[in-house]
């Protein structure tokens, strides 16, 4: 379509749930023919989220003289409470069942046109008194200040399309294709804006999968039903072999089974083995048998990752496998968030030029980041408010000889062009770009220094990958084995080189013990009712449906009935015994 598209100011428009899963559209389309047009003006591609505040939320609020300061649920619902309970009123409507009603509080949100005070707590809010006047009032004066919830953006987006006539035609003119990704996760809220928006004059396309609704859990969408009667069902994947899709298909609850057309397994479907002395080693023992099966360099041109549901710590009497840190205690849940320390412009020159931290396309978000920060410093006026690389490939569309010197600065940086081991040779490497980067910038390049704080460096001989949280590196066989550490939620739509699954628990139950069943052929997931343990099958069917040659599940020795242990036997499982300790010095995590 890309290659085809005969509009200038018409594009496409791709929608996701996540984040994770636009990076990974982007990064396919980067690496096919004419794919890269699409991530500029005149197309969008964005979460639904994005695409709800940009085009329709954030003009109407302007239009009404608010500028949004702070979208962020969590901060809101501290500020709010704490407001509304400075109120002797409001307080004392809430102390008189402080369980339930803090919580109505603290959910409170617009929604819908009218612009609606409702709450997602058990207890609705009082319709009159002081409390009900308190919440109105602290809500509005919060709206003036700019803070919202990332809900209210859409009871905005729809009192825009209420009070616009002719917005959904502009969008849909604007927009003539439309591709919703992870449909499953979408909520009625999103739909309903959605459906407003793209009517009749769009052509729309759903695609998402039922069995990995993890994140809708609780919302049970009924507006949004998907899939539609006579939808097509995507049956094959290209991404694993029939081993794994094995896997997939004995976790898999709704629609025909995957075939499997991708790449053979390494080897077989593994289950791994600990014990309470050993469970720390169990990521590091991971990553030196991976080193044994992969020949030198793919393990550092692709991603190798341990996932787990569970981030939070858990109940300290039970035993471990409860969550991510009983495996690796220096994960860091704040990672990556705006709230973790800003890298300097000399570290993401670095992370962009290690092939062991991410295969090249994702290598180029750290090299945009920098040279954002470029322009951002010494840039011209109309490139240096640029926050997002979109923004600034629509700010130069329309020359695209700048956006080919761009582009020369992004390969370079990937491909470790630029000298960065001392300060000095860092700072020459930043003038280079500034000096690349000549047109772009304001002033003569030659004079200008980078500040200080962009050479910081990582510390005496250390690398660039040991900059990426929540990252274990293991040296084996002679080479380097990044492993990244990271909830099932976080990698939906990834695709991994080999994937650990690393057992967890929640209400008392540990999901690898519980899905034993369903891997051995015991159980059919088809027939799960229990929405506990449906949940859990989703959690385990995203987590095995990520890598393209090697799946492994870590549980504890205890947990491990021998019965079912000879059934995956049959099945074609390999089961490897690590309860025994062995803490090779080899390992280095951030």
């Amino acid at each position: 379509m890309a290659s085809r598209w005969p509009h200038e100011r018409r594009g496409i428009c791709i929608l996701t749930h996540t984040n994770v899963a636009r990076d990974e559209i982007e990064g396919c389309l980067r690496a096919v023919p004419h794919g890269e047009t699409l991530l500029a003006y005149p197309h969008f591609i964005g979460t639904i989220q994005a695409f709800v505040n940009r085009f329709l939320a954030l003009p109407w609020l302007r239009a009404n003289g608010i500028e949004i300061r702070e979208i962020d649920d969590d901060d809101f619902e501290d500020r709010f409470f704490r407001r509304v309970m400075a109120d002797w009123g409001a307080r004392g409507w809430v102390n008189q069942n402080v369980y339930q009603r803090s919580a109505t509080i603290r959910g409170v949100r617009y929604r819908g046109a009218g612009l609606d005070l409702v709450t997602t707590g058990e207890v609705p809010l009082p319709k009159t008194g002081k409390c009900i006047e308190r919440v109105q009032k602290v809500k509005l004066d919060m709206l003036a200040e700019g803070r919202v919830r990332h809900e209210d953006m859409f009871a905005f987006a729809e009192r825009a399309l209420a009070e616009s006539i002719g917005l959904s035609d502009s969008l849909e003119h604007r927009f003539p294709n439309v591709f919703i990704d992870e449909m499953q996760d979408t909520s009625d809220t999103q739909l309903d804006v959605l459906t407003k928006v793209f009517r009749a004059a769009s052509v729309t396309q759903r695609f998402g999968d039922i069995n990995q609704s993890i994140l809708s859990r609780g919302k049970r969408p009924s507006a949004a039903a998907f899939p539609l009667p006579g939808s097509m069902e995507v049956k094959t994947s290209l991404r694993f072999g029939s081993q794994i899709a094995g896997v997939a298909n004995s976790l898999k609850a709704v629609g025909d089974k995957i075939d499997g057309r991708g790449e053979a397994c390494i080897q077989p479907p593994t289950l791994l083995l600990y014990s309470d002395d050993t469970i720390k080693e169990v990521v590091e023992r991971f990553g030196t048998w991976l080193a044994n099966f992969f020949p030198s360099g793919e393990l550092s041109r692709h991603t190798v990752k341990a996932v787990c549901a569970i981030k939070r710590d858990g109940n300290a009497k039970q035993r471990v496998g409860r969550h991510v840190r009983d495996y690796f205690p220096a994960y860091d849940d704040t990672a990556g968030q705006p709230s973790s320390p800003k890298r300097s412009v000399r570290e993401l020159l670095r992370l962009a030029g290690d092939p062991a931290v991410f295969r090249a396309e994702k290598r180029s978000g750290p090299a945009r980041e920098a040279v954002l920060r470029i322009l951002g410093e010494f840039g011209r006026d109309d490139v240096k408010a640029a926050t997002s690389w979109r923004d600034l490939a629509r700010s130069l569309s329309p020359a695209a000889p700048l956006m080919s010197r761009l582009q020369n600065v992004i390969l370079k940086a990937v491909l470790g062009g630029y000298e960065l081991a001392t300060e000095a040779k860092a700072s020459s490497s930043i003038r280079q770009i500034i000096e690349d980067l000549d047109t772009l910038i304001e002033g003569d390049p030659a004079s200008l220094t980078p500040p200080a704080d962009w050479l910081n460096d990582l510390g005496q001989g250390s690398r660039a990958r040991d900059a990426v949280p929540n990252c274990l590196r293991v040296r084996a066989n002679e080479q380097d084995v990044v492993i990244h550490l990271a909830t099932i939620a976080s990698v939906k739509g990834e695709t991994h080189l080999a994937t650990l699954v690393l057992e967890s628990c929640n209400n008392r139950t540990y999901d690898i013990k519980s899905v034993l069943p369903y891997l051995c052929g015991d159980a059919s997931a088809a027939a799960v009712t229990d929405d506990d343990e449906r949940h859990r099958l989703m959690n385990m069917f995203v987590a095995a449906s990520r890598p393209r040659k090697l799946l492994a599940f870590a549980m504890h020795v205890a947990r491990a009935d021998k019965a079912i242990l000879t059934k995956l036997h049959a099945q074609g499982w390999q089961v490897l015994d690590w309860t025994a300790p062995l803490v090779p010095a080899t390992a280095q995590g951030t």
